[in-house]
């Protein structure tokens, strides 16, 4: 599956050329793109663990995923989707 997240700490080319050295650490992890423009990475993975063990690497050294389409899609989801009320009754 390939995916595009947004990273906020992407600003020069000595972050894009980190990322790319730790991003290929990942096992599951391939094709990437690293756009300092836009902020953004893309990159195809093969399962939901790998998109996890990205995640986890990149924030333990100080670039965590600031959107992803996993997050965005929770959020329209939940503005979406009816809210259901607590209704109290006495008894």
């Amino acid at each position: 599956m390939r995916t595009t997240v947004i990273i906020n700490n992407l600003q020069c080319e000595n972050c894009k050329n980190l990322l790319d050295t730790e991003i290929q650490k990942v096992s599951g992890i391939s094709n990437l793109d690293i756009d300092i423009a836009t902020k953004s990475i893309s990159f195809d993975y093969k399962t939901h663990n790998a998109m996890e063990g990205l995640r986890m690497h990149l924030k333990a050294i100080g670039y965590p995923i600031t959107k992803d389409p996993s997050i965005i899609k929770e959020d329209l989801k939940n503005v979406n989707s009816p809210q259901k009320e607590k209704v109290v009754t006495n008894k």
